[in-house]
């Protein structure tokens, strides 16, 4: 209980009692008693009753202080009696000493904290704050660690550590987890028992001694076992032990919220003395300092949280209108927390074992900062003090990281140095304790519990690892030269030497690499074999940036002296391992001499090995060995003109694709088609491979490994692994050949690209499963044929080779005419014929070509657009193409259309340039390929009934598109030739039969255009907000101003149109056309009507997409205004060269003055 002073005028300057514990007392009887000696970690019956009166007050009190007037004798005189009649009445208690000048406070490093205590006249009470209250109300407070911090590593680490033992069984004792059988921790009774009568607690110390009395009376010559040694011990899974420990976890939270403070940390320490226990289950000893180590986190979480929580109140218990920031200092702390927390420590001081002691403070030592600043590292120091006088070096061991990883998130980010130093403390003290206990009880141990000295060297080193890795941070040259001192004259383990050079990093012993040889061979063997070693010191080398140079114990010195230890190792797995690291060092540091040289030793072991000791682990460091040659390959040119052709990178490669796993095969093709090479002069950006020559051997293997990889996939394959296979497959076949090089010979390239072509044929048939890889191959092989095309037109070679290449690029398109058919996707499919029929178009292929183009119109009439499987990014609104239709709605796009839809008229304008140059193969119909076009587009295909607007508007796009190759067949020549192919223009120019067709076909499909987008106007069916009205009457303008630029170049403009005159030849008579100056008067008037009435809208019945709109379909109208009118008084100037008649050019005149008349109101 707390003891308060009565009220009294408060004092300028109060001095405060300094209370400690004193020594134990023990009852005069004990002489009386049977001599019995108190087993290990037995303690003393009577002690269970004592009672530290300071502390047993209500928790809604929260454990506050006493500030005490040292002018009160009589109620330090009465505090002292009721001590005295607890002692005669039986029970025993620690006394409470007052502390004279010169004492040394149990909390030494609060002494700042005694002004703070002065500046209150009296303590304050306030009211207690749940825990619900504190993360519902309060801020949250971050007393967890920071993602920059050492402890937010390791508890990344944990999942791992705690994987590596799942299937082990814990063998424990039945009573150690038992959340409800709670001993007396503490050296004060539980609550229950102080808030009784005196006569009720002397009643529960009588039977505890009656209890141990019974004990004692034992006969010793009996041999009859204690209760601790007759308890038996069970067999749980790590699931299970886990849940237990949860389980305790989750009662002290709840004991904590239910406001049982002290239930809270009897539960913390009794989840502590779980890592008293190192004969049980020693192997498991790791595994449980995790869960416990979570444990004390949560309850040193909860205690900040309320401490924190009690210093942003008043004194009334009210919150502050600001809680108390992150970066606190112990001045800004009020008296109510301040008295929380120094309870707290008196509290913890009071744990009769030391180990619970020490784990729960430093739980707690996050709370020393409302007590005080700057102090950290002397209490770091005095807890890693107090860890000396644990005797079991793994418990002291693990208590020690506990530390460092607390103290690391208090310690790391401000003082790294103070840190350091003080981690580095805590391994000098392992040093010289387990060196001692392994020459004078290690022996013994590891006879006793069964276990071998590489195993118990496994339990250390987690915690080894996290120290050094605690230390590293702030360490100096002096520091790791000090470590090592050390480490020389006590350790000498393999494991420990393992841990230091990976955690502190090459940077401290680059400028003398031998030295570390040194110690590599003189470290005793553990766990951690000498081969390990020296290909982790060689990976940490080739980390930095520079090391020693060639001088006396220099680089080329510790590269020859560690390899004559390395060579003479006879098993092959541990030399691969140390062969793959020494390339990478190679690659960072030397040149493709010593990579050579590495390569044929490397050769020389692997042929003279058994197959039985090439195993999986064998071929994944050859994997790793080569991956590694790739990267000095991609870094260095040297490495790639010198190592990738040789013999034994080349023999390497054979070895590796007789025998490899998937993961292997996967992680060796990356390294070559990841990545891009470093960019020199001389080479191009990727790392490309000839098919020919010696590159050719490393080619074809990297094709059986990209097989493995393909093979691997299966119906149960998931589609990111069939994803990563395209990928990295892809990847390798677009490295293959230099289909941009131009230094060799003509022979040279030819060759190479047959050779190209073959591996093509081979991947074709090999890779079978992954659809994108035969589109891959498909597009490959048109880009060749098109490469070669390039060469025969620059007039390279001799007639008979550009014969030989004109036979090749039949055969590239024989490819692709075989290949495409059997691509399932419809859209990609007709893609890759409409572009491999322009290929054979612009080599002059014409019967391949002619294939190709039926092949396509028959795919466009059976195509389904509702199959089609399109990215939600794609869009055909801003895509262009070859007749400068920029999409359906324009540049911003006043309308949707479905992707299918946009990309199938892509692909009909890609085809219908291919019509405007293909010659006409069919003597009676020159307008074959056309005529069957039409008919598929326009009548066979089905398309996307999404919308009947978006179905109206891509007729009327593909029907434009129709226009505009008629007005380009009406010429008398094309824009344009392609070499050695004669179009249309040739084959029939003059001829009257085809010209008046091409005027009739003209004519026919601008009445049809008019009239389509006319019709628009009806398709208002109400079910989709789309078509609304005003989105026609845009649809409709659009159309007709895009139908308006492309008509009005190609019109004629004179009074007598020329078709009349082929009419009358052929004896019959024909309609008269209407002349181009009224076709355009018509649908600018159209257009204006339409956008008129659509700028007048209403603005409640537009939403802002209609509004941009309009506002956009208006600015198109008058640019198209402006741009007629333009073009007309351009041709009224020269009518004379136009040959226009007086008519003729009066209608020009009036329609450019009529379209100044047209603008928008």
């Amino acid at each position: 209980m707390t003891m308060m002073a009565p009220e009294r005028e408060p004092l300028v300057a109060t001095q405060t009692i300094k209370w400690r514990v004193g020594e134990r007392q023990v009852p005069r009887s004990r002489h009386e008693l049977v001599a019995r000696g108190l087993m290990s970690k037995e303690t003393h019956p009577l002690a269970l009753a004592a009672t530290f009166s300071a502390l047993n007050q209500p928790e809604s009190d929260d454990f506050k202080a006493v500030v005490v007037d040292t002018s009160l004798s009589s109620l330090a005189s009465s505090l002292g009696d009721s001590f005295s009649r607890r002692r005669s009445g039986g029970g025993v208690s620690p006394e409470l000493v007052v502390l004279q000048d010169g004492d040394v406070d149990p909390l030494g490093a609060l002494g700042s904290s005694d002004s703070i205590m002065r500046s209150k006249s009296e303590s304050v009470h306030s009211k207690t704050t749940a825990m619900s209250d504190v993360q519902g109300n309060e801020k949250p407070i971050k007393a967890t660690a920071m993602p920059n911090t050492i402890k937010f590593k390791w508890k990344e680490h944990t999942d791992r550590l705690l994987a590596k033992y799942a299937d082990h069984t814990f063998k424990i004792k039945a009573s150690m987890l038992e959340v409800n059988d709670l001993e007396n921790e503490l050296s004060f009774a539980p609550k229950s028992d102080y808030q009784k009568a005196d006569d009720q607690a002397e009643v529960s110390v009588i039977k505890k001694t009656r209890a141990r009395l019974e004990q004692l009376e034992r006969d010793p010559d009996n041999n009859s076992p204690s209760p601790e040694q007759d308890e038996k011990t069970i067999e749980i899974s790590q699931s299970q032990y886990v849940a237990k420990v949860k389980e305790m976890q989750k009662r002290l939270i709840t004991s904590w919220e239910q406001n049982h403070k002290v239930e809270a940390l009897r539960i913390a320490i009794k989840c502590v003395k779980l890592l008293a226990d190192t004969d049980t289950a020693p192997q498991l000893y790791p595994c449980v300092f995790v869960l416990v180590s979570e444990v004390l986190d949560a309850f040193g979480k909860l205690v900040f949280d309320r401490i924190h929580t009690r210093a942003s109140e008043d004194e009334n218990g009210q919150p502050h209108s600001e809680p108390l920031g992150e970066h606190f200092m112990s001045s800004d702390i009020n008296i109510q927390a301040t008295e929380t927390c120094r309870n707290w420590f008196y509290k913890t001081a009071c744990i009769r074992e030391l180990l619970p002691r020490i784990y729960v403070e430093i739980a707690l030592l996050g709370c020393y900062r409302f007590l005080c600043d700057g102090e950290y590292p002397q209490i770091v120091a005095r807890l890693s003090n107090m860890i000396k006088g644990v005797g079991e070096p793994m418990v002291a061991l693990y208590a020690r990281l506990y530390l460092a990883l607390t103290s690391s998130e208090l310690l790391g980010t401000t003082s790294p140095t103070e840190q350091t130093i003080v981690v580095n403390s805590s391994l000098f003290d392992y040093f010289y304790v387990f060196n001692w206990f392994r020459q004078n009880k290690l022996e013994r141990w590891l006879f006793s519990h069964k276990m071998e000295y590489e195993d118990y060297l496994a339990l250390h080193s987690p915690a080894v690892e996290w120290l050094v890795k605690c230390a590293a941070p702030g360490a100096t040259q002096d520091t790791f030269d000090t470590l090592l001192a050390h480490y020389q004259e006590y350790s000498f383990s393999s494991m420990v030497l393992k841990h230091l050079c990976e955690c502190f990093g090459a940077k401290f012993y680059a400028s003398t690499p031998t030295e570390m040889l040194e110690l590599i061979r003189t470290a005793s063997p553990s766990l951690v074999s000498k081969c390990h070693l020296y290909s982790l010191v060689a990976v940490q080398l080739s980390n930095v940036s520079s090391i020693a140079d060639n001088e006396p114990g220099g680089k080329l010195q510790f590269l020859n002296d560690s390899w004559s230890s390395i060579t003479s190792q006879e098993d092959i797995t541990q030399y691969m391992e140390c062969a793959a690291a020494y390339m990478k060092l190679i690659v960072a540091h030397f040149s493709h001499r010593e990579a050579l040289i590495l390569l044929k030793d490397v050769v020389r072991h692997l042929n003279a090995a058994t197959p039985e000791e090439l195993t999986a682990k064998t071929y994944n460091l050859l994997g790793a060995l080569i991956e590694n040659v790739v990267f000095g390959a991609k870094q260095h040119y040297d490495f790639f003109s010198k190592l990738i052709p040789s013999t034994s990178f080349l023999a390497l490669m054979g070895m590796f694709k007789r025998e490899s796993s998937v993961d292997v095969a996967k992680k060796v093709l990356r390294a070559f088609v990841g990545g891009r090479l470093k960019k020199s002069s001389d080479r191009s950006g990727t790392l490309r491979l000839h098919v020919l020559g010696p590159e050719a051997a490393v080619a074809h293997t990297l094709l059986v490994v990209c097989c493995r990889v393909h093979d691997a996939l299966d119906s149960l394959s998931t589609a990111s692994e069939r994803a990563e296979a395209n990928r990295d497959i892809s990847a390798f076949i677009t490295r293959l050949g230099y289909i941009n090089e131009t230094t060799g010979s003509d022979r040279a390239q030819d060759e190479e690209q047959e050779a190209l072509l073959m591996l093509y044929t081979d991947c074709r048939r090999a890779f079978y499963k992954l659809e994108p890889i035969k589109m891959l191959l498909s597009s490959m092989v048109l880009r060749l044929a098109m490469h070669v095309h390039k060469r025969i037109g620059a007039s390279v070679g001799s007639k008979k080779r550009t014969h030989a290449r004109r036979n090749f690029i039949q055969s590239c398109l024989a490819f692709a005419h075989i290949t495409i058919p059997s691509i399932e996707a419809p859209l990609e499919k007709l893609q890759l014929m409409v572009a491999a029929a322009n290929v054979a178009l612009v080599t002059n292929c014409i019967p391949q070509m002619d294939a190709l183009v039926k092949a396509a119109i028959v795919l466009l009439a059976d195509l389904d657009p509702n199959t089609i499987r399109v990215f939600e990014g794609d869009s055909i609104l801003h895509a262009s193409n070859s007749f400068g239709a920029v999409g359906l709605f324009g540049a911003v796009g006043v309308n949707r259309m479905s992707n299918g839809n946009g990309q199938i008229l892509q692909i009909i304008a890609q085809l219908m340039s291919v019509l405007v140059y293909a010659p006409s193969l069919n003597d009676e119909d020159a307008f074959y390929f056309v005529s069957a076009l039409r008919k598929a587009v326009l009548e066979r295909m089905k398309w996307t009934p999404i919308s009947r607007l978006e179905t109206g508007v891509a007729r009327v796009r593909v029907l434009l598109m129709l226009v505009q190759l008629y007005a380009l067949w009406g010429q008398r020549s094309l824009p344009g030739r392609l070499d050695g192919v004669d179009s249309n223009d040739v084959l029939y120019g003059g001829d009257g039969p085809f010209t008046h067709e091409v005027q009739t076909r003209f004519s026919s499909t601008v009445e049809e255009v008019a009239r389509e987008i006319e019709a628009l106007g009806e398709l208002n069916d109400g079910n989709d907000r789309a078509e609304n009205t005003q989105r026609v009457v845009a649809a409709q303008i659009e159309l007709m101003l895009d139908f308006v630029n492309l008509v009005v170049p190609v019109l004629e403009y004179d009074g007598s149109f020329p078709i009349e005159e082929a009419a009358s030849r052929q004896g019959r008579r024909h309609k008269k056309l209407r002349s181009g100056v009224a076709l355009v008067r018509k649908c600018m008037a159209y257009s204006h009507e339409k956008a008129q009435s659509l700028k007048q809208a209403k603005p409640m019945e537009t939403s802002t997409s209609q509004v941009q709109m309009t506002t956009w379909i208006c600015r198109y109208f008058d640019s198209m205004r402006v741009y007629v009118a333009v073009f007309m008084q351009g041709m009224s100037k020269r009518s004379a060269g136009l040959r226009l008649d007086a008519s003729s050019q009066q209608a020009v005149q009036g329609l450019a003055e009529a379209l100044n008349n047209l603008a928008l109101a």
